[in-house]
């Protein structure tokens, strides 16, 4: 059986394959200067009908926004030495501040007609307090790739590193999580007067 977490000794390699997958996926920041906590990319759905918690649809062919954390983002609060009490309250704020400003680019029509937000994470209870759906991902070899190289990923980059905290004792589940677009506006976009 695979170990669920990466040795300590190829975690060197991880920040060339995070930088290697950002050129293949067309990931790029949401904020110019790349000082945000989220990177993106828009894809077009593939899947049959979703039908999200708040009732909305998202069909085949339908724009969706691919989220990616900035992993760059924890590396420099890594370096300013947070204490681990403020690094999840600031995590969960920031995040918020950055959804914000991605309801207000949406609802610009900046990034054309996005049917909702989408991604897969470890850190799932994060999305769901942010207002994410949070959807079980069927067992595959995908789910455990996926979920061994974001387990690198909290290693090499995050604010504890090696110590992030229960991942060796017991896994983190790799979990879908889906915002649709009117919840995203709804949430975190400009309040009309």
């Amino acid at each position: 059986m695979p170990k669920a977490v990466p040795p300590r000794f190829v975690l060197i390699f991880w920040p060339v394959a995070d930088r290697l997958l950002r050129v293949i996926e067309h990931i790029s920041p949401l904020k110019a200067d790349d000082n945000g906590i989220i990177r993106f990319s828009l894809r077009h759905y593939k899947g049959v009908t979703r039908v999200l918690s708040d009732g909305s649809e998202v069909k085949a062919g339908d724009t969706i926004m691919e989220l990616h954390l900035n992993n760059e983002w924890f590396k420099r609060k890594r370096n300013l030495s947070l204490s681990a009490s403020q690094s999840p309250r600031e995590f969960l704020g920031r995040l918020a501040r950055d959804l914000q400003f991605l309801a207000e680019q949406v609802a610009s029509g900046a990034f054309g007609n996005v049917a909702a937000l989408h991604g897969s994470t470890i850190l799932h209870v994060a999305a769901r307090r942010l207002g994410f759906q949070v959807d079980e991902l069927p067992d595959s070899l995908w789910k455990k790739g996926a979920r061994f190289y974001m387990a690198g990923l909290m290693q090499a980059y995050h604010l504890r590193g090696d110590d992030v905290s229960g991942l060796r004792e017991k896994p983190w589940e790799l979990k879908e999580v889906w915002l649709s677009r009117a919840a995203l506006l709804s949430k975190y976009g400009p309040k009309h007067e």
